[in-house]
């Protein structure tokens, strides 16, 4: 039952008044080892739908200038005249578009590329295929229930005609296939958003291609991850965790099957889904009178040796079970990726993540007044992430 419920969740959501006033968020993300140096990086993909039904002909992005007054008002302005003082500033508007977003994380900070389409380009599939941008015959991108490709292509002279992109130049494409391994509940959702965990734990196989560079992607070290949210607006603040790559401290193991993640904030608390060799622990926001949560983001007192560090914690326990989960990351490992809001105004959701996060996570047993140590993690290649919205200057 629940997969047939992730499987619909996985689908284009904006029904209703979400057609105009709501979005629809996929994200893929994947370690990959360059062919030439066998360097490792993480890559994501993300499909980012906003207000589609607004103006599915056209996109409208609320960052593209639109001065809200006459060439008449523009001339008084330049003379001086008293006319000038009621001139109106840049129109804002509500955005409608369809962006893809591609890039990688870290280690030394990272960048992203954005494509454009309007609604009126998206051809959703019948079986696995969920849809593709661009000409149905020749699309540029596709995703479906378990393949994705796509090309992303900005130069340095588009983003000085349109900074409204909100991206950094550069060449991405991937071809990549992918099998998610690990199962929790459908979706974690209020009445103003859904978050969708239909991966925490998911293999992926394939090929990226950055600036010309190739980068093999192996399943066993891809350490892949795939969620989706949507809803009215972001969660703000904007909290977020995963990893799959565990090796138990306990035994010296690794964990192939395991896996976390950590989303929120949602009426200041977060879901929390942990997976210890075939054990599963769910800690859902939505019902959070069953469990204590405490939680931060903050940067370390003074530099390490390896520079700043910004640390990541959660703590969450109910009758049965507490749960302590540490990341650390570097502050030059991170970096901020923007999103504008679905309401517009010039409001941006911006967010700060990187993907070498490292740390432990420690799961206990209650037992009476005691606690009993049941598994004690060494955590890396963890996605650490915190935004918030930011506003517009008047």
């Amino acid at each position: 039952m629940a997969g047939k419920k992730i499987k619909s969740n996985q689908r284009f959501m904006l029904k209703g008044s979400l057609k105009k006033g709501g979005f629809d968020r996929w994200r893929l993300v994947t370690c990959a080892n360059s062919c030439s140096t066998g360097e490792e990086r993480t890559f994501f993909i993300e499909y980012y739908f906003v207000n589609p039904f607004l103006s599915p002909d056209e996109c409208i992005l609320g960052f593209k200038s639109r001065i809200g007054s006459s060439a008449a008002d523009l001339q008084y302005a330049l003379a001086g005249t008293e006319a000038a003082k009621s001139l109106k500033g840049e129109s804002l508007v509500q955005p409608s578009f369809v962006m893809v977003k591609a890039g990688v994380l870290g280690p030394d900070g990272g960048r992203h590329m954005n494509r454009y389409v309007p609604f009126s380009s998206v051809h959703f599939g019948k079986n696995e295929c969920i849809f593709s941008l661009g000409p149905m015959e020749n699309p540029f991108t596709v995703l479906s229930d378990d393949y994705t490709f796509g090309k992303i292509q900005v130069s340095k002279a588009d983003l000085m005609e349109h900074p409204e992109y909100l991206c950094d130049a550069g060449n991405i494409e991937w071809d990549l296939r992918f099998d998610s391994k690990s199962l929790f509940a459908a979706d974690y959702k209020s009445r103003d958003v859904s978050w969708n965990c239909l991966g925490p734990l998911t293999y992926f196989t394939g090929t990226i291609i950055l600036d010309g560079e190739k980068f093999a992607v192996n399943p066993r070290t891809s350490f892949g991850y795939y969620d989706k949210i949507f809803g009215r607006e972001f969660v703000n603040p904007f909290f977020h965790l995963h990893s799959s790559n565990f090796t138990s401290i306990i035994s010296g193991n690794k964990l192939t099957g395991s896996c976390f993640a950590v989303q929120g904030e949602f009426n200041g608390t977060l879901s929390v889904l942990t997976e210890l060799d075939g054990k599963k622990l769910v800690f859902n926001a939505f019902d959070s009178k069953k469990y204590e949560l405490t939680f931060d983001c903050s940067k370390m007192p003074g530099p390490s040796e390896d520079g700043i560090k910004l640390h990541w914690t959660v703590s969450v326990h109910d009758k049965k079970y507490v749960l302590d989960i540490d990341v650390f990351a570097s502050a030059d490992s991170v970096f901020v990726r923007d999103y504008e809001t679905p309401d517009g105004a010039r409001k941006l959701m911006k967010v700060l993540g990187g993907a070498n996060g490292t740390g432990e996570l420690r799961l206990y047993k209650k037992i009476k007044k005691n606690l009993e140590l049941i598994e004690h993690v060494k955590v890396e290649n963890s996605v650490c992430e915190y935004g918030n919205i930011e506003l517009p200057e008047l």
